[in-house]
């Protein structure tokens, strides 16, 4: 079997912004891999050279390309993408699509993805997210006539997209597919509401990777990142952007330390990715003005050990999301031990278990949030139960060898 996986990479990758949808692509490229599938994964999201094509042999134990059309360095050359007889087959389609960017940028995205589909000749493609990687596959797909099959992972519909984004383009690359996976329930339902064929859909979760997230040696992690041995810490990881409502979760820091004075918030990610939309400013206006001072400390992006040693550092994890598909920062937290306190949004009922896991409050109520951080941060003993259940539960639902076995399957439905 020959897979050909298209989406993003995380920063470490080379990666432009980081993000649960990068983190699923390469942890499903290295599991296919050591399951003996030859895999190539484009990515999508990283910023190249001029002239540089494919990245080096080991960089991972799959081919990595890059989509270098889509950096604004590297020009349009003809002869690099298929020659003029290419040119002329697909200009006439890419006429007639204004909606996902310039015409000479869909030209040139459209002929990096043929050169890559090419070069590899893939048994099937898999895409992830229904966005316009998905759309340039199906493009190439029938220009050239190929009977390749698509399957296509959608992680996040309506309440992270825009509406005509979901039913413009979204919609029709799933409905095109001839398997979608959902990372949820509630994504595999959102699906269906938008005329993909429930026969089709198959609901396979992100997992975790447990090796590396798992519990550590707090006492030494807040050594290493200044934090007092005295301090109740919550900790939040994800982008600053309006649906993580980390206003929600300031909010109720700033109740929770009316009785806790030694609680502390520690905020990691940043809001690069959301553009327009970056929440950091306005959040860090905010902390000011509940007086909240040092109690918050806003990390910015953090390097893989850092990262690991903020969850060891924590007692608990936080997500006061307006909507999560999964939820992977969530996962991540529990496969480290720790209790969950979470909205009762999208995916994430599915992932936690009321009072065994973590906990669940409704979306924008600061009082409940704030209540079930301080119930956690009080009973410490019940804390770490909950922590070590949770634990538990990731590595017996939630693993990546899993998700690999169940996505293969999928594959072989497909071949079939």
């Amino acid at each position: 079997m020959r897979v050909a996986l298209i989406g993003p990479v995380p920063p470490h990758m080379g990666g432009m912004t980081p993000g649960g949808v990068a983190t699923h692509q390469v942890h499903l490229a290295d599991g296919l891999a050591a399951a003996g599938v030859e895999t190539a994964l484009l990515a999508t999201n990283t910023s190249v050279s001029p002239g540089c094509w494919r990245a080096p042999k080991n960089s991972a134990a799959y081919g990595l390309y890059r989509v270098v059309a889509q950096t604004r360095s590297v020009p349009a050359r003809v002869q690099a993408y298929g020659g003029a007889v290419s040119v002329l087959r697909y200009l006439p389609r890419v006429m007639r699509m204004r909606r996902v960017g310039s015409r000479a940028e869909v030209l040139r995205n459209a002929l990096a993805y043929r050169r890559f589909l090419v070069e590899v000749r893939p048994d099937l493609v898999h895409v992830q997210h229904p966005l316009e990687r998905c759309l340039y596959a199906r493009m190439v797909r029938r220009i050239e006539g190929w009977r390749l099959p698509l399957v296509v992972t959608a992680h996040s519909l309506f309440g992270e997209h825009a509406e005509p984004t979901i039913h413009q383009l979204m919609a029709p690359n799933l409905r095109a597919a001839e398997r979608v996976i959902a990372v949820s329930d509630h994504i595999a339902d959102q699906s269906i509401a938008l005329g993909v064929d429930a026969k089709r859909v198959r609901v396979i979760r992100s997992g975790v990777d447990t090796h590396r997230f798992q519990p550590r040696d707090r006492s030494a992690a807040r050594r290493r990142l200044r934090i007092s041995f005295e301090a109740a810490v919550v900790l939040f990881v994800g982008n600053l952007e309006p649906r993580k409502q980390v206003d929600v979760l300031l909010r109720a820091v700033a109740q929770v330390r009316k009785q806790i004075a030694a609680a502390r918030l520690l905020v990691v990610g940043s809001g690069e990715s959301a553009g327009a939309e970056d929440q950091t400013a306005r959040l860090v206006r905010l902390t000011t003005d509940l007086g909240l001072g040092d109690a918050v400390e806003f990390m910015g992006q953090l390097s893989e050990d850092e990262l690991l040693d903020a969850y060891a550092a924590a007692d608990m994890f936080a997500l006061a999301s307006s909507s999560e598909a999964q939820g992977i920062v969530a996962l991540e937290a529990m496969a480290c031990g720790l209790p969950v306190v979470a909205t009762e949004v999208g995916g994430l009922p599915a992932t936690i278990d009321e009072g065994r896991t973590g906990f669940l409050v409704p979306p924008g109520d600061v009082a409940a949030l704030a209540q079930r951080i301080l119930g956690v941060l009080l009973e410490p003993e019940r804390a770490a139960a909950i922590g070590a259940a949770a634990r538990h539960e990731v590595e017996q639902r939630f693993s990546w060898k899993r998700a690999v076995e169940a996505t293969l399957e999928v594959y072989r439905e497909v071949l079939d």
